[in-house]
C-alpha cells in the first residue's frame, strides 16, 4: 500500500517540478526580451540624437574657420557613428565604441566651449539652444534655424 502511495506522489512531484521549470524559463525569457528591448532602445536613442545633432552641427560650423578644428572632430564622430553595428547582440565591442563615441561627442562640445552630456531629460534642449545661439551669430536668420 505505501508503494502505491508513493507512485503517485512521485509523478505529482514530477509534473510539478515540470510546470515549474517552464514557466521560470518563460518568465526568464520575458524578463530577459523586457531587459534587451528596453537597453537597446536606449541605445538607439542616444546613437541617433549624436547622429542627428552632429549632422546639424556641421551645416553650423562647416564655414567658420575657428571651428574648423571640431568639424574635422565630427566627421570622425560620425564616421564611427556609422560604423557602429547593433545587429550582434552578443558583440562585446559594441559598449566600447560606444564610449568611444561618447568620448569624442564630449571632445566636440568641448572644443565649441559647449558643455555636453546625453541623457533624456532637459539638458538635451541646452544643447539644441546652444547650437542655435551659435546659428544666430554666424548665419543669416533664413538660412533654416532650429
Amino acid at each position: 500500500m505505501i508503494i502505491q502511495e508513493a507512485v503517485p506522489m512521485t509523478m505529482s512531484q514530477s509534473q510539478g517540478y515540470e510546470a515549474g521549470f517552464e514557466a521560470g524559463k518563460q518568465s526568464g525569457y520575458d524578463e530577459g526580451f523586457r531587459l534587451g528591448w528596453e537597453k537597446g532602445s536606449s541605445i538607439a536613442s542616444e546613437v541617433g540624437f549624436y547622429h542627428g545633432f552632429i549632422e546639424e552641427l556641421q551645416t553650423k560650423i562647416k564655414d567658420d574657420d575657428s571651428k574648423q578644428r571640431a568639424f574635422k572632430v565630427t566627421e570622425t564622430l560620425l564616421k564611427l557613428i556609422t560604423e557602429l553595428s547593433l545587429d550582434d547582440p552578443t558583440n562585446t565591442l559594441v559598449f566600447e565604441k560606444l564610449e568611444n563615441i561618447r568620448a569624442k561627442f564630449k571632445q566636440v562640445m568641448s572644443l565649441l566651449g559647449m558643455k555636453a552630456d546625453f541623457n533624456t531629460g532637459q539638458e538635451n534642449g541646452q544643447l539644441w539652444g546652444a547650437i542655435n545661439q551659435m546659428n544666430r551669430k554666424h548665419l543669416p536668420m533664413d538660412k533654416g534655424c532650429f
